[in-house]
């Protein structure tokens, strides 16, 4: 026989040794029969530590118990989780009991460490699979995976949970000095289930690092907590004195968050129903409030940010001194370093100061008023709003009744134009200036990365400019008498829009036309640069600057241009249209270029060949070379009846001057031209300009109407 202890009575029992039952020593199997006997269930034990017996090493396995009431260093659990996690079917594994004590054991899957009340065990590690359940005491606990169930009365000191591991802090415990490692994988403010620190009794001091999370449920508590980056505590109990060294702290719905100081890169989030109290935002840390959260006794130091709407309630002090955000009001709010206040519609701003980094959003129907504006402060609104206040420069500028007036749009900052408004004397800094139609007037000025994007017909009557860097124009359509003036070395591009204007000024830089249809001549300085991209079209003349037409694109020379097209280097690629828009008498027109690099493009030119003198358009190379190859489209301008024999040279159509030369080759005929009784085919010269001269061939119906008279009046010339 021996004596088995039984946990329920707390005594031992007395179990013959004979005795046998499920593979387990007799002992049990007796142990559970007296148990039966005493209508007391028994716990299952193989072993028994003795008071001031110690057992070094051993396993515990194959439904093993061990029942501490000595000291036992080194011991692996592999049993005793039979009915699952934290589940009080479980009978073994090891036990710990009053006065008894475990150091330095080794808990794998499956396995089991119970610490009940009075027990007290150190230096435990828990793999991934195994439990500790906990009512008595436990110091430096290492989850590697592994879990931490602290009932009523637990005390748990210096855990650190890692990989997958879970602390549960149930009500009526306390864990001191918690390291949390894991919990957060799931992204930020994600309850992803069954890891990191979960909350609903005392925590105090628990540093959470990167990928760790602890979440404070409604009844629990957290004190003196450090975040640290890519780390969050998730709040809907109590968090106080919180510090957050670059992580997040989310109060949510019914949680409170009291004394957080929020370091460099550091976050707190207090949500609807959220409240926090005595928050410090330090320099570089942010404190945002959302419609319905509450944060009070603000201190707000130099280069925090706020970030919050009118349907917030905030309160404290900024670099300025009291600020407030109260029933739709916000007064006295400074915006930097990700700072960012929305005025909602029907709500109101006061003295409102947006710095670097800093953005105020005036939605449709809100009113901000003594706008202070800062370099690199960010303005967000459109025409249907009220904002009015100072610019970077200290201009003043405003926005109302359809009207805005002198915007500086930095990067960042973006203005809508609404249908039937207008906006007057607009510099865009790389900003967004985006127009659903209405005016713009006087100057409007985009500059270093700024986007003009048009929705519906905008008017421009007077200048639209790009001054420094890049700019994009794009979408809609831009209309009116205006015209656009492109100075400094950076690149306009205009892309997907109809524009028609006046002119287009390419005074430096580049000018790029992407899949847009322009109307207007491009007067251009040399040095220039125009490209036609996509399936742009062009209508208008240029004069002069480079010119790259890409596969796809075409320009249209008009023959009521007001100035003649000239081209210093033309790359080719796409097509070029001379086009009659006057009626009456044929006026042809001319394209001169100093360089023409032929990639296959075409050039369609209007020919009268029924006329002797000014009868067809003409490509000039003046003082450069044509090279590669280029098509020439000839389009019969006159009656296709009636046909003249060329004579001399015959009908120029690419004329060589000052030096000129034209690579054998470089122009082909694209198409046969014939007129009455003659084709006309393309010829290359000696002066190296090329020419179209008769020939003395019938046509191909020619024998079908020999017999006419106009036909047989051909025949005697």
């Amino acid at each position: 026989y021996r004596l088995v202890w039984n946990h329920m009575t707390g005594a031992f029992v007395v179990a013959s040794e004979l005795a046998r039952a499920r593979g387990k020593r007799g002992g049990v199997a007796v142990a559970l029969s007296l148990a039966a006997v005493t209508s007391l269930p028994v716990l299952a034990a193989d072993i028994v530590v003795h008071p001031g017996e110690t057992v070094n090493g051993g396993t515990l396995a194959n439904h093993d118990n061990q029942i501490v009431f000595g000291t036992t260093n080194g011991m692996t659990i592999s049993t005793g989780l039979e009915y699952g996690p934290d589940n009080e079917a479980n009978t073994g594994g090891q036990w710990v009991q009053d006065g008894g004590t475990a150091n330095k054991t080794t808990v794998t899957s499956g396995g089991l460490q119970r610490v009940n009340p009075g027990g007290s065990v150190s230096d435990t590690v828990i793999s991934a699979g195994g439990g500790q359940s906990l009512q008595g005491r436990a110091v430096n606990t290492t989850l590697n995976g592994g879990e931490q169930w602290m009932h009523e009365g637990a005390i748990a000191t210096g855990t650190v949970i890692n990989d997958k591991g879970w602390q549960v802090v149930k009500p009526g415990t306390v864990a001191t000095d918690t390291v949390v490692n894991t919990g957060a994988e799931g992204g930020p403010d994600a309850e992803n289930g069954d890891t990191g620190q979960f909350v609903r009794g005392d925590a105090v001091r628990t540093t959470i690092n990167k990928n760790g999370r602890q979440i404070v449920r409604t009844e629990g508590t957290a004190n003196t907590t450090v975040v640290y980056a890519g780390g969050d505590q998730t709040v809907h109990g109590h968090a106080l004195d919180t510090t957050l060294n670059g992580g997040y702290q989310y109060v949510h719905n019914g949680g409170t968050a009291s004394d957080t100081v929020v370091n460099s890169d550091g976050w707190q989030i207090v949500k609807n129903g959220g409240v926090a109290g005595n928050t410090t935002v330090n320099q570089k840390g942010r404190l945002q409030v959302d419609a319905g959260g509450t944060a009070t006794n603000v201190t707000l130091k130099q280069g925090g940010a706020l970030v919050t709407s009118t349907a917030a309630t905030v309160t404290g002090i900024n670099r300025l001194g009291a600020f407030s955000v109260v029933e739709g009001k916000a007064d006295n709010v400074v915006l930097e370093n990700g700072g960012r206040l929305d005025v909602l519609t029907g709500h109101t701003a006061t003295n409102t100061r947006v710095d670097d980094g800093g953005t105020l959003d005036v939605r449709n129907g809100g009113t901000a008023t003594t706008v202070s504006m800062g370099n690199g402060g960010v303005l967000l609104a459109d025409s249907g709003a009220a904002v009015s206040g100072t610019r970077s420069d200290g201009k003043a500028f405003s926005i109302g009744g359809g009207q805005a007036d002198a915007l500086m749009l930095e990067k960042g900052s973006s203005f809508t134009l609404n249908a039937g408004d207008t906006a007057t004397d607009t510099t865009v800094n790389g900003g967004l200036f985006t127009a659903r139609g209405g005016t713009l007037a006087g100057t409007t000025t985009l500059n270093n990365g700024a986007i003009l994007t048009l929705s519906g017909k905008t008017v421009n009557n007077d200048t639209l400019t790009i001054r420094e860097g890049d700019a994009l124009l794009q979408g809609g359509s831009l209309t009116g008498n205006g015209s656009v003036e492109k100075s400094g070395s950076g690149t306009l591009t205009v892309s997907n829009t109809t524009l028609t204007q006046k002119a287009v000024n390419l005074n430096e830089g580049t000018l790029t036309l992407n899949d847009s249809t322009v109307t207007t001549d491009v007067i251009a300085q040399r040095g220039t640069a125009l490209k036609l991209t996509g399936s742009t079209v062009l209508n208008g003349a240029i004069d002069p600057t480079n010119v790259t037409l890409a596969s796809g694109a075409t320009w249209n020379i008009p023959d009521n241009a007001t100035v003649q097209s000239v081209v210093d280097d033309l790359s080719h690629a796409g097509q070029i249209h001379f086009t009659s828009t006057r009626t009456g008498k044929f006026v042809p027109a001319t394209l001169k270029v100093k360089n023409l690099n032929g990639q296959n493009g075409t050039i369609s030119l209007r020919v009268r060949p029924d006329m002797a003198q000014n009868n067809a358009d003409r490509l000039v190379i003046d003082g450069g070379r044509a090279t590669g190859k280029t098509i020439l489209n000839l389009v019969n301008a006159g009656n296709s009846a009636s046909g003249l024999a060329t004579s001399g040279k015959g009908i120029q159509v690419v004329e060589a001057i000052n030096g000129a030369t034209t690579e054998e080759g470089a122009f082909v005929q694209g198409n046969r031209l014939q007129a009455g009784a003659f084709n006309y085919s393309l010829n290359r010269d000696s002066d190296e300009s090329w020419y179209l001269r008769s020939e003395n061939a019938y046509r191909a119906e020619v024998p079908l109407y020999a017999s006419m008279l106009t036909q047989a009046m051909d025949y005697d010339r």
